[in-house]
């Protein structure tokens, strides 16, 4: 395949980057350069390349060791030397696994670049090279790690791997704060570099663990595929095959490689919730009566469920719980449109084009071509249009690229790009003062053991203020507690209670819709019992998201309110009968999260509010007849004793 300009340029810029360091590096300290040659050369040799696919949905922010030593030699070498570091270790790896020529002079070139970008970055904001000096030195450390974090992601990521810029701050900073670490003790002396062995040898044996572990996990998930495709041989090999044409879309769509492996497991694992239907049921020749559908209905969702219990592939969740939904909305669960995820869609397509074009025990498969028009025929009804014409385009061996439009192809893209929650901004600390303490001790301390005193009294200071707050939020929480119990005072029926529990939080806590929502006893489903607002959720939308997250052992269920084509944040406070079983949701739409004292209050609450809003089990004959089963158990017991102390 013919590199792309963008691989070209990097090429070029870590060429160029790498002749100006080779012609600077004459006055550079031999024995530090070649200490730090060999440890980049090491680390890079056992640590698992991040470079390599894995091709499964696992993520979470990997921390670098080799990143770690590439910083620290840019403070103690400079940015030229630096450079020369990060691409003998980038080349050394890619040496050791074997990579293409191609790939190996990418990742040199983008490793050099994002050094030296790193280096220059720390004179320009005052750093000296070959000291590091803390306090002194922070601005200058943090620009250092901002110049290399954005590099290194954009050539890495964004241009090799095709994946939407991600900067990975909490691994990125606890690189910077190691690389840092290393500077000091090279600094001091540079054979103090070696401490990073033992200390790489163990991080990368816990990340390979980690990867072990969630492999393992999804294989089971794997096999419980299998299992439910063989237990109809008209579905045998369904999931697999769905599996693939999800795959073979994405991938002629250009989406990102992760995202790609999300899509596609996603098709692998969308029929789990099968497991729980009869297998009668799923060969059964004719037409299904009502309790049959019901139970056929059930199984996205409890796919969806089963998921969700696995954080590494709880994204694909949404998606499989959709995928018998249509576009005009008279799916299984009546949600559609713009409510629809892009995911689903392309599950949505690929599970009806296997559906049409396999025999089924009420009627013959289509063939290939009548498959695709009949897709094409139901194009806007059922399925997503632009997603219809890219799929059946690739299934005809046509590049969808020249079958779309540029509107068309961006929607698709753009829908694919993962939605990220905005960070809180500094005015909300208020709001958090534990943070506040913690962070103000942190900062006086730091003071004193630099001998800072202006610092330390800072710091002093803020974890005062910090106090004060938290004892005036302990006050207030005590407060809309106390208005929330004379809310569900007794006396009352559900509904007036319910109306003035509302009311009592739209006091303290502005939103547009507040709702009980029973639950079934299966966990699948509920319905909205009693509500206050205008603008009323989809009930659809409402309870798929709380079968995806009710077994989640979360207090409160937290989402934001896009997933229900909203602005702010949806919350759902779960609802449990003095036995502990789970009756009903408390959901509240709002423009933000409440203020800590109003979530204190109602964490606070919860129990209260589930006795005063359960509905309680009707009782066949009175209390007499409750005492019977507890009368029964205490006599087994008993009886067990009995047999225990005769053997």
């Amino acid at each position: 395949m013919r590199p792309s300009r963008s691989s070209l340029a990097t090429i070029a810029l870590g060429l160029g980057v790498l002749g100006i360091s080779l012609a600077k590096i004459s006055h550079v300290a031999h024995t530090a350069f070649a200490l730090f040659l060999a440890a980049v050369i090491l680390v890079e040799l056992f640590e698992e390349s991040d470079r390599e696919r894995s091709r499964e949905p696992m993520q979470w922010e990997r921390f670098r060791l080799a990143a770690a030593v590439q910083i620290a030699a840019l403070i103690v070498l400079g940015p030229w030397a630096g450079a020369l570091v990060a691409a003998t270790g980038a080349i050394a790896g890619g040496l050791f696994r074997a990579r293409p020529l191609r790939g190996l002079l990418l990742d040199a070139s983008a490793g050099t670049a994002a050094a030296c970008a790193g280096g220059l970055a720390f004179e320009l904001a005052g750093g000296t090279v070959g000291s590091l000096r803390l306090l002194n030195d922070l601005v200058a450390l943090v620009a250092l790690t901002l110049a290399f974090l954005t590099v290194r992601t954009l050539l890495v990521d964004v241009v090799q791997a095709r994946e939407t810029f991600d900067p990975r701050l909490v691994a990125s900073a606890g690189e910077a704060g190691l690389g840092a670490t290393l500077a000091l003790l090279a600094l001091a002396h540079p054979w103090d570099v070696v401490v990073l062995l033992p200390v790489a040898m163990a991080v990368q044996q816990l990340q390979v663990r980690l990867k072990s572990l969630q492999r393992e996990t999804l294989r089971a998930l794997e096999t419980f595929a299998n299992i439910v495709d063989e237990r109809d041989p008209s579905t045998y090999r369904h999931s697999l095959r769905v599996a693939g044409y999800v795959d073979g879309l994405a991938r002629a769509l250009r989406l990102p490689f992760s995202e790609i492996d999300r899509l596609r497991w996603a098709g692998r694992l969308h029929d789990l919730g099968k497991v729980a239907v009869d297998a009668s049921l799923l060969g059964k020749r004719g037409r299904l009566d009502g309790a049959e559908w019901a139970a056929m209905r059930r199984h996205p969702r409890l796919s969806a469920r089963l998921l969700q219990r696995f954080e590494f592939v709880a994204a694909q969740a949404q998606a499989v719980e959709l995928h018998h939904e249509r576009m005009d909305g008279s799916g299984y669960y009546g949600i559609g449109g713009d409510d629809l995820p892009l995911a689903s869609h392309f599950l949505i397509v690929a599970d009806s084009f296997d559906a049409m074009t396999t025999d089924r025990p009420y009627r013959p498969g289509l063939t290939h071509e009548a498959a695709l028009a009949e897709i094409e025929r139901n194009a806007g009804t059922q399925f997503h249009p632009t997603v219809a014409k890219a799929f059946v385009a690739v299934q005809r061996g046509i590049d969808p690229l020249t079958v779309l439009s540029a509107e068309e192809l961006a929607e698709i893209r753009g829908a694919a790009a993962p939605y990220r929650i905005g960070i809180a901004g500094p005015a909300e600390l208020k709001e958090r003062p534990e943070l506040l303490v913690l962070g103000g001790v942190v900062f006086a301390l730091a003071g004193l053991g630099f001998a800072q005193g202006w610092l330390a009294a800072c710091g002093a200071g803020v974890a005062v203020a910090g106090l004060t707050l938290r004892a005036l939020v302990v006050l207030r929480a005590e407060r809309v507690a106390a208005a929330l119990h004379r809310a569900l005072g007794p006396g009352s029926d559900r509904d007036a209670v319910f109306a003035r529990l509302a009311e009592s939080i739209a006091h303290v806590w502005p939103h547009d819709w507040a709702g009980l929502v029973s639950w079934d006893e299966d966990g699948l489903g509920g319905s909205i019992e009693h509500a206050r607002g205008t603008d009323d959720p989809s009930t659809a939308a409402l309870t798929g998201w709380l079968v995806r997250e009710a077994e989640s052992g979360r207090s409160a269920i937290v989402a934001s309110g896009v997933e229900f084509g909203r602005e702010g944040i949806v919350a759902a406070l779960p609802l449990r009968r003095d036995n502990s079983a789970l009756v009903g949701f408390l959901v509240v739409m709002a423009p933000r999260l409440p203020r800590r004292h109003v979530e204190l209050a109602l964490l606070d609450s919860v129990d209260e509010i589930g006795l005063a809003l359960a509905e309680r089990p009707e009782l066949d004959g009175g209390g007499a007849q409750q005492a019977e089963p507890l009368e029964a158990i205490a006599n087994a017991g008993n009886l067990a004793l009995i047999r225990l102390d005769e053997g």
